[in-house]
């Protein structure tokens, strides 16, 4: 009995061998677990009736099951440090814009560098100037005599200390000096620079001896000529009131300005030119405007533009 189904069974794998061997091959190609599944179907449809082979044929699906979970974790072990395409496209990509990235950072290091290496040198430059110029500046404090205190000019000069320091911004003591002597001589007013000065019109307002169109040449009176020719004009003014005290028509006790009487006294004085006249009254005026830090003329300057009564100057 057993050796009749033993030859069955022979009979039956020799007859199934091809049959198995063959089939669904285009199966077996998609995938490992669609040709698992149509090998036992195909061994259980075939071997149905046979328990020998059906035991036969579940041991070889075990041992073609190890075999290929073996291959997948060989291939798993092998390609454990492999990455997908995609992800790996994409690091490259970064990586090469990382490289990019860190080559400009190494030429801009290397610019700072050559940057910073040029500020060092400069700066030791500059700390050696310091230093040198530090060592000469207490030389000189020590065996220079020291500035003088140019700021108590400014009380001498028209302006005050806002104008000196315009003046002084810059200079040197000798130029200062020089500009000193020019403020006190009249050298930095405008009005010396002016060649001819403008007629101020014929309005009635203006003083008489100032009334014209034409432009009058400016003869640059010094101080000293401004002082006499004021000292001059109250000389006359008082044998002027003098005249007129002794005269019937000064017992109303009427006194003539100093407006009026600077235009009496250029009539007296050039009594043939009046381009004459104008141009000392002119110059009087400049004068006065050039020379105020002197007390005699300031004090006639303010009389003449009516600030001050002329009693003032008399109790002067």
């Amino acid at each position: 009995m057993n050796t009749e189904e033993t030859n069955k069974s022979s009979m039956a794998t020799t007859d199934l061998s091809p049959e198995i061997k063959y089939m669904h091959i285009e199966d077996l190609k998609t995938s490992f677990i669609g040709k698992t599944s149509e090998y036992i179907n195909t061994m259980l449809n075939t071997v149905l009736d046979d328990p020998v082979l059906l035991r036969v044929a579940i041991r070889r699906c075990r041992l073609d099951c190890a075999e290929a979970e073996r291959r997948i974790n060989k291939l798993k072990e092998d390609n454990k440090e492999y990455v997908p395409k995609n992800e790996y496209v994409a690091l490259q990509q970064t990586y090469d814009e990382l490289v990019k990235a860190s080559e400009q950072l190494k030429q801009n290091f290397r610019n700072a560098k050559v940057e910073y290496n040029a500020l060092k040198e400069a700066l030791e430059y500059l700390i050696k100037d310091r230093d040198k110029y530090f060592t000469l500046c207490e030389t000189y404090r020590a065996t220079l005599t020291p500035r003088p205190k140019w700021e108590r000019c400014a009380s001498i000069i028209e302006g005050g200390i806002e104008r000196w320091n315009e003046l002084a911004i810059g200079k040197t003591s000798n130029e200062l000096v020089d500009i000193l002597l020019n403020e006190i001589i009249g050298g930095n007013d405008i009005y010396n620079n002016v060649v001819n000065f403008i007629g101020l019109g014929l309005d009635p307002k203006i003083p008489k001896f100032l009334q014209t169109t034409s432009n009058i040449r400016n003869r640059h009176f010094m101080q000293r000529d401004v002082s006499l020719l004021i000292e001059d004009i109250w000389k006359q003014k008082l044998e002027y009131d003098f005249e007129q005290k002794s005269t019937t028509a000064s017992k109303q006790n009427i006194k003539i300005s100093l407006v009026d009487f600077v235009h009496i006294y250029f009539q007296r004085r050039f009594p043939d030119d009046e381009l004459l006249q104008l141009e000392w009254g002119y110059n009087l005026v400049a004068g006065c405007r050039r020379f105020k830090s002197s007390s005699e003329i300031s004090n006639f300057w303010s009389v003449l533009l009516g600030q001050v009564s002329i009693l003032y100057h008399k109790y002067s």
